[in-house]
């Protein structure tokens, strides 16, 4: 009974911190993708500075490089959309898009081109806007997932008292088993002796029953 007891409790808490640990991994992975698009454009922008400074090849290499990995980001961030997020995710990939769209630009143009400076003013403008829109996601993610926070608190606190609870009932269970199998070996003892003392006196209409089919058996028999 106790191994049963035992066994369902350790069931319950295993499904549970699975049903827990995917719920994180998913909430968690989300956070991810909305700092890895922050991160991708503050890089990106590193790289168009650089190349603009200095346009030689391993720069370029390096941009297009970035470029790419804010373009794969962006099919990332579609896993985070829900209803509250749709019309500010929306803007979100259109300032991704923008970003790239402008990068392109600035590749294309030569050095003295009178658009430059605009367009470099324009990435930064984007990236910040990125980075505010990332902020302002996270939040919401937080105010998302707040029910789902405090339920882990709620239950990790319902799990400790059923482990209070569930201990102590194994304990007792223990001592009431324990008791029952020191009473079935001291009883018969006792009855033993007792009959041993009636012997002692000439008393030998004395019946000792012992139901147990063991050596204490065999010699009240």
């Amino acid at each position: 009974v106790v191994i049963v007891i035992m066994s369902i409790i350790w069931i319950t808490l295993t499904f549970y911190n699975y049903k827990t640990q995917v719920k994180y991994n998913d909430i968690l992975n989300r956070y991810l993708i909305l700092n890895e698009v922050s991160r991708s454009s503050n890089q990106l922008i590193t790289d168009i500075n650089n190349y603009m400074t200095h346009r030689t090849s391993q720069n370029l290499e390096k941009l297009e490089t970035s470029k790419k990995k804010l373009e794969s980001t962006k099919y990332d961030v579609f896993k985070v959309r829900t209803e509250e997020n749709d019309f500010k995710l929306t803007n979100y990939t259109n300032l991704i898009d923008s970003l790239v769209e402008t990068t392109n630009r600035l590749i294309s143009l030569k050095r003295d081109s009178g658009t430059l400076e605009n367009d470099l003013l324009e990435t930064t403008r984007i990236g910040n806007y990125i980075t505010e829109t990332t902020l302002a996601l996270i939040d919401m993610e937080l105010k998302t997932q707040e029910p789902f926070y405090r339920g882990i608190m709620e239950q990790s606190a319902k799990l400790v008292k059923i482990g209070i609870w569930m201990i102590l009932l194994t304990s007792i269970m223990l001592s009431l088993v324990s008791y029952w199998f020191s009473l079935s070996i001291t009883k018969p003892v006792q009855l033993l002796t007792k009959a041993v003392s009636e012997l002692a006196k000439g008393n030998f209409d004395n019946k000792i029953t012992v139901k147990s089919n063991d050596e204490i058996y065999f010699l009240a028999k």
